[in-house]
């Protein structure tokens, strides 16, 4: 370990050495941002885990979630880290959900910042900021008509004049469970028939075991504004809809609220089978419960496997192996130019102009993944997830440029970290990269 910490502070003052020699302008700023949880692994590492209760809170800054509340350091190896090793520049992250940070990015009274960020104990009041505003937000539900009219009705346009936001990784959203079998084989049918209210227990679905294959299957599910949740219910709105393992009449409707998703809400649909949970990481906990026998839920992998649950495997691909090539070598997605939209909001499944009077340049700030995308011989529930950030109002020149090269390090071969498991860089065409770069490059203004 002591090896490890040397090189690793070698590392850093060869770092230093190399920007202050290049008069780099960019040394010690902080970056203070929350949001999704489902690159919470890739972006602060899985040291939240740590600590009991586990921390919303991942900080290299100095700041804390509040008196009495969990904090953890940003881990070893993750972007975050990675992002202060090569440029000095350090960053505070608290989990939130997707829709708590657009919240904080639009200027919300109900999540300010400057508000406590708490642990997964209890519901977050805001990112431990010192300030009300965040320098960026991570988002797996991209911003829709009614997120961008918010900012535009909020107090943060007159500073901040519009949205930047770019993509940064995919992920797959596991189906962890808790049964006697580490990893249920499931066809997208069968999970079409689970979540629709069709297939109530594991003994209809085969390879289950023991008194867990007769018990009814608990769905645990995200309780707050989620994306994952959109994301997942994207894929069974794409995969379900309109077939034979739906109900007649049954519509999955792409949601951030799992419960707005159903036709009839979460209790129409299951029943007392169904159970909710604040973010990914009390989705996982909720399922691996030993009160909850025969539970199924949905989060990011990096969860999944760092708290030990079994997961389904789906139409024959192991979502750990996302982003692996035939020979097991991380590989970044190929996603064409084409698919890479401008100007775009995205409402359900359908990509609309970004609303409001700003001019054209500003409204190509918010660039997003074609909702016609669709990944082939992979595991089939992905998340792409987002930054968002303020196009103008970013202060001085050092702290532009410290929010540039954090939303541009995904992309950049020389800096970034090698992803864990389950995760991709979605740069492996040339040209869907350098758009990515030029859009940070321009709009991020004093």
């Amino acid at each position: 370990m002591q090896i490890s910490r040397t090189i690793r502070v070698t590392a850093l003052a060869f770092a230093v050495g190399a920007l202050m020699s290049a008069g780099s302008a960019m040394a010690g700023q902080k970056l203070y941002g929350g949001g999704a949880t489902f690159p919470a692994v890739p972006y602060t590492g899985s040291t939240y885990l740590d600590v009991l209760p586990n921390a919303r809170l991942s900080t290299a800054n100095g700041n804390n979630a509040g008196a009495g509340f969990t904090t953890a350091t940003i881990g070893a190896g993750s972007l975050f880290d990675s992002n202060a090793v090569h440029y000095l520049n350090t960053v505070s992250y608290c989990q939130t959900g997707s829709g708590f940070g657009k919240n904080a990015l639009n200027g919300a009274a109900t999540a300010l910042a400057s508000g406590q960020c708490k642990d997964f104990s209890t519901s977050p009041a805001g990112l431990s900021a010192p300030t009300d505003t965040p320098d960026f937000i991570g988002a797996d539900a991209p911003y829709s008509t009614t997120d961008y009219n918010a900012f535009l009705a909020g107090p943060q346009f007159a500073t901040h004049t519009g949205v930047v936001q770019i993509p940064t990784i995919a992920g797959a959203i596991a189906l962890p469970h808790n049964t006697d079998v580490d990893n249920v084989a499931l066809t997208p049918v069968q999970v079409c028939r689970i979540y629709s209210g069709l297939t109530t227990s594991w003994g209809k679905i085969g390879g289950v075991t023991g008194t867990g294959n007769k018990s009814p299957i608990k769905i645990i599910y995200r309780t707050d504004s989620s994306g994952t949740t959109f994301a997942f219910t994207r894929y069974l709105a794409a995969t379900c809809n309109g077939t034979t393992a739906v109900p007649a009449g049954f519509v999955f409707t792409p949601s951030s609220t799992f419960n707005s998703a159903l036709p009839g809400g979460v209790t129409a649909v299951y029943g007392t089978r169904a159970i909710g949970a604040s973010g990914n990481n009390g989705v996982v906990a909720a399922t691996l419960d030993p009160a909850n026998a025969s539970a199924l839920g949905y989060a990011d992998i990096g969860e999944v496997l760092n708290q030990g649950a079994g997961y389904a495997i789906v139409a024959g691909f192991d979502p750990a192996k996302f982003g692996l090539d035939a020979s097991n070598v991380p590989t970044p997605i190929s996603i064409s130019l084409t698919s890479l939209l401008t100007g775009k909001v995205l409402d359900g499944a359908t990509a609309n102009d970004v609303p409001g009077a700003n001019d054209q340049s500003i409204k190509n700030c918010v660039r997003l993944i074609d909702p016609a995308f669709k990944l082939t011989r992979a595991y089939p529930i992905v998340a792409i997830t987002y930054f968002a950030a303020n196009y103008s109002g970013n202060g001085t020149t050092q702290h532009q440029a410290a929010i540039r090269n954090l939303l541009n390090l995904s992309y950049n071969h020389s800096f970034r970290p090698v992803l864990p498991t389950g995760y991709a860089y979605i740069d492996g065409v040339a040209t869907f990269r350098t758009s990515i770069t030029s859009t940070v490059n321009a709009c991020i203004k004093p």
